[in-house]
């Protein structure tokens, strides 16, 4: 059982390495992924906001994972132009475009009033 699950572990570990290989908005996100932590560690964010910042991050990384798997599944079942293919990946696409500007938002939320403060106060 343990083997089991060490190995579907493993298989996930996979498709997360080799997404951030491939595809370029996922090269995007460990970049932005990285600088939010830095920010966050040096901005000093509550244990309250890291819980918000990690679930916006979190939710990028979900929703490009799985935009992702759709378009590698959308090529295997219709390899020439369709416009329901299209729609599908666009529809995929609009979700990671949604959680992003959710995650940029979530970000500016918690952040500007540590960088205000910062500013304010650091003279």
């Amino acid at each position: 059982m343990m083997k089991q699950l060490f190995t579907s572990i493993g298989h996930a570990v996979d498709g997360i390495v080799d997404l951030v290989k491939r595809e370029n908005n996922a090269k995007i996100h460990v970049i932005s992924t990285l600088l939010v932590i830095l920010v966050g560690l040096r901005l000093e964010f509550l244990a309250i906001e890291w819980l918000w910042i990690s679930l916006a991050v979190a939710g990028v990384w979900v929703a490009e994972l799985i935009n992702s798997a759709l378009e590698k599944l959308v090529d295997l079942v219709s390899p020439e132009e369709h416009p329901l293919a299209k729609k599908v990946k666009d529809y995929a696409a609009g979700a990671v475009l949604v959680m992003a500007i959710w995650a940029v938002f979530v970000f500016c939320l918690i952040s500007l009033p540590h960088i205000w403060m910062w500013l304010a106060f650091s003279r």
